[in-house]
C-alpha cells in the first residue's frame, strides 16, 4: 500500500476523531511505515507479512479509537515489530527518533556536566550550571540528531 493510498483510507475514517487522539497513537507516521512495506515488499517475506498485517490495520483504524485494549495492543506490537525489522535488517529508521533521543540524551549529558563543575568548583550556583548545561547539551544533540538523519535521508534510509 502506498503512502497516499494509506493517508487517503486514515483521512476518510478519522474525520470526526480529535487530532489530539490521532497524534496519542503516533498515527502521522502510519501512511510513511506502509509506504516502505511497499517498496520492501517484494524483496522481503518479513515485509510482505507487516504490509499484509498492516494494511488491515489501515482499513478499519476505528476500533483503535474505542478503547478497544486487544486492539491497541496488538497494533502497538504490530508497528513496534515492523519498526525493529525495518531498522535492524534494512538500516531504514523513522524521522525524527534518532534526533529526538539524541536531544534527550544530550540533556542528560549536558544536565550532569553542569553539576559535576558545581561539585569540583565548589560553586553554589548548582541550578544556573545545571540549567546552562542542559541548554547546550540540548542544542548539541539536537544538531547532532539533525546532521545524523541528514546522513541517512540522503542515503534513503529515512522514512
Amino acid at each position: 500500500m502506498k503512502q497516499e493510498e494509506a493517508f487517503d483510507l486514515l483521512n476518510d475514517q478519522l474525520k470526526d476523531i480529535p487530532k489530539a487522539e490521532i497524534r496519542s497513537l503516533s498515527l502521522a507516521v502510519l501512511p510513511r511505515l506502509m509506504n516502505v512495506l511497499d517498496n520492501n515488499m517484494a524483496k522481503c517475506t518479513h515485509c510482505k507479512k507487516f504490509s499484509n498485517e498492516g494494511e488491515a490495520f489501515v482499513a478499519n483504524i476505528r476500533p483503535l479509537f474505542k478503547q478497544d485494549i486487544a486492539t491497541i495492543k496488538r497494533f502497538d506490537q504490530w508497528a513496534e515489530e515492523t519498526q525493529k525489522h525495518l531498522k535492524h535488517t534494512h538500516q531504514q529508521h523513522v524521522k525524527g527518533r534518532i534526533t529526538s533521543s539524541f536531544t534527550t540524551i544530550g540533556m542528560l549529558c549536558g544536565v550532569s556536566l553542569g553539576l559535576l563543575a558545581s561539585l569540583v568548583n565548589g560553586t553554589e550556583m548548582m541550578i544556573a550550571n545545571a540549567s546552562i548545561g542542559w541548554a547546550f547539551g540540548m542544542l548539541i544533540g539536537y544538531s547532532g540528531g539533525k546532521l545524523k538523519e541528514n546522513k541517512l535521508k540522503l542515503k534513503n534510509k529515512l522514512y
